[in-house]
């Protein structure tokens, strides 16, 4: 990091560091857990009753929904270890501003500061109170007032 000219210099080295080595630590357990996982679903000589079986089908649904939601954060774990070392990281995708070392230290793969998180979570949550229903045919606040 020396050389290069870092954007995200309100962090300091230690910081920095830090957020990084938790980065590459969750990303290392994660990948353990998956490859855990994965080879306990595909597990091909599970001979069970049908009532068993159907259990069984639905854990492995869940745990094939966890698995891909794992994998959505190794993606964005890769893209905030890019992010440190192309000196983009504690910056918002939003503002450009710098994102507060304890809002990293609370969430390493923040890539909003509060505010605009909050902004980008109030918005989502007003397109879906305003999304109409494919089978009510209104949207949730219409429905709420019959």
């Amino acid at each position: 990091m020396g050389k290069m000219q870092r954007r995200n210099s309100h962090l300091k080295d230690k910081e920095l560091k830090e957020l990084k080595d938790r980065l590459l630590g969750q990303k290392e357990d994660i990948l353990n857990k998956i490859s855990d996982q994965t080879q306990y679903v595909l597990d091909p000589n599970e001979q069970k009753e049908q009532v068993d079986a159907a259990n069984s089908n639905r854990e492995k649904e869940q745990e094939a929904r966890l698995l891909s939601r794992q994998g959505f954060l190794v993606k964005k774990i890769t893209k905030t270890l890019h992010d440190i070392e192309i000196g983009e990281y504690g910056l918002c995708r939003e503002c450009d501003g710098s994102i507060p070392f304890d809002r990293l230290r609370a969430r390493p793969v923040a890539d909003m500061c509060i505010t605009c998180k909050e902004d980008s979570e109030s918005e989502e949550k007003g397109k879906l109170y305003k999304k109409v229903s494919k089978s009510l045919g209104r949207t949730a606040q219409e429905y709420g007032r019959i």
